[in-house]
């Protein structure tokens, strides 16, 4: 249990910091002052209080699903996390520069998928041998 939790804390920091690094320069127009630094612990802490929100409902379901059903793997992981992406692409986007977001939205989509796998993989191992 303490690695699926960590695997938890770590995502959803991985998240926050990536979307807070992404995020502020591309949406910060030109000629706008720089953010203080209060400004960037602001974006952060509501930056991690969705992604632990999120990743609370959506990695546990990942984690359970796949876990259960033995088919956890980098790859399926990062099937789960591509997927929403590949949805939203398909049936959400109507202009050019959010189609460009897109790209950022897969690194963070790998970047989580990866991380979820690496902290919470040990939990899910089985053993092969037969009593």
């Amino acid at each position: 249990m303490r690695n699926l939790v960590l695997a938890w804390l770590a995502s959803s920091a991985a998240f926050a910091v990536a979307f807070l690094g992404w995020m502020v320069p591309w949406a910060t127009p030109e000629g706008v002052h720089i953010l203080y630094w209060s400004d960037y612990l602001r974006l952060f802490l509501m930056m991690l209080g969705a992604a632990l929100a999120f990743q609370l409902v959506y990695d546990g379901l990942v984690y359970v699903i796949l876990g259960r059903s033995g088919l956890w793997s980098i790859w399926t992981v990062a099937f789960a996390y591509l997927l929403p992406v590949f949805i939203i692409d398909r049936y959400g986007i109507d202009t050019p520069r959010e189609a460009r977001a897109m790209i950022a939205w897969l690194g963070f989509a790998c970047l989580i998928a990866g991380v979820s796998w690496f902290f919470a993989r040990r939990e899910v191992r089985r053993t092969a041998d037969i009593p």
